[in-house]
């Protein structure tokens, strides 16, 4: 018997509440520009005088950006298998954030697990694992260009800084976890069982499952816990979101905005912090706030900022959902295979849970 979804689990309801996300988003971003009767005026100039050569540059940094994230992936499955970064790897990592861009929810993480797994017969747990690895290295790398800048950065309200502090605080918590799990993970598994345990509302058997999963994950990541590969994960981390970040001073660069390297550092760390809120695919409105509350401190010219945004944005939206839609098609596979598999784990889960009540 098919148990019946909470409503928070349907798209429509994900959809509706990121697209109303991302409208409020887009409105906070354009109501400096809208308060100047010249707004439009200026936007189009801003557009209009732009220097795009530098277009070719940016889809040249896109792709060792996405080239060094399918190395970062091989370097992790190691322990399992020797997959080939651009013919193995690179199709299933352009399909995820293709679909990332046109579903809802980071649904595009699921659609690159199930894409890989099918592909390579790799467990799915392992290859989810995989990628929340990934989010951990990512992390690590983020909060170092978050740090550096906020330290060295000029002219911002003390209060600002504190805030971002803890914030940062609270995310380098959550690193600090990830690597756990990944070193000592009988102990880390342990450890999650007796919390859940320790909640009562939570079936037992579920608290089980997760703790199966996430044993399952771990396995064939024993050689992370060796130092030269972690270094070789970690810098190669660093280097890729350094890319990210020239890419934002290369968009800045078009619309004639000057900022110091430490500045567009914060403005990596908001925006990669900040797509991670649920909004409309493809993260409309987001991006573009993010700009505007990062660079509104240090430029004048908020119509500017505004069209590097959407530039910065567009020059990496459209190549990529395009890219990864035509792997997804030479691949063989269609939506429905990818919607059949999530809906499998979604009930199985809610299977487990309506099964097995929990226990005192």
């Amino acid at each position: 018997m098919t148990s019946k979804k909470p409503f928070y689990h349907h798209k429509a309801f994900q959809l509706t509440v990121g697209i109303a996300v991302s409208v409020l988003c887009m409105w906070l971003a354009l109501r400096p520009i809208l308060n100047d009767d010249d707004a439009w005026d200026q936007l189009v100039f801003a557009f209009r005088t732009a220097d795009y050569r530098t277009l070719p540059v940016i889809f040249i940094v896109l792709f060792i950006f996405y080239w060094l994230k399918a190395w970062r992936w091989r370097l992790m499955l190691a322990p399992i298998g020797q997959f080939r970064p651009v013919k193995d790897l690179l199709p299933p990592i352009m399909i995820g954030f293709s679909f990332n861009n046109l579903l809802p929810a980071h649904l595009g993480e699921f659609v690159r697990c199930f894409v890989f797994s099918k592909q390579q017969k790799v467990p799915v747990p392992v290859s989810i694992s995989s990628v929340v690895l990934e989010r951990v290295f990512d992390v690590i790398a983020i909060l170092l260009y978050l740090g550096i800048g906020l330290i060295f950065i000029e002219g911002v309200d003390p209060s600002v800084k504190k805030s971002a502090y803890v914030f940062a605080g609270a995310a380098a918590a959550l690193v600090l976890g990830g690597i756990i799990y990944v070193i000592w993970t009988k102990p880390f598994v342990n450890l999650v069982e007796k919390i859940l345990k320790m909640i009562t509302f939570i079936p037992h058997s579920l608290t089980d499952k997760l703790c199966e999963m996430l044993e399952a994950g771990a396995k064939g990541l024993a050689s992370l816990k060796h130092g030269p590969l972690l270094f070789a994960i970690v810098v190669i981390s660093i280097i890729k979101w350094a890319l990210n970040g020239s890419l934002i001073l290369l968009a800045l660069w078009s619309f004639d905005i000057s900022v110091s390297p430490v500045v567009a550092m914060v403005l990596l760390g908001v925006v990669a912090f900040g797509v991670t809120v649920p909004s409309s695919p493809g993260y409309f409105g987001v991006i573009q706030l993010c700009f505007m509350l990062v660079l509104e401190l240090f430029v004048p010219n908020k119509p500017a900022i505004f069209a590097a945004s959407v530039y910065y944005h567009m020059s990496q939206y459209i190549p990529v959902t395009l890219i990864g839609l035509i792997y997804f098609l030479r691949s063989g596979m269609s939506i429905a295979q990818v919607e059949e598999e999530k809906a499998e784990a979604d009930e199985h889960i809610a299977a487990e849970v309506e099964l097995n009540p929990a226990e005192s």
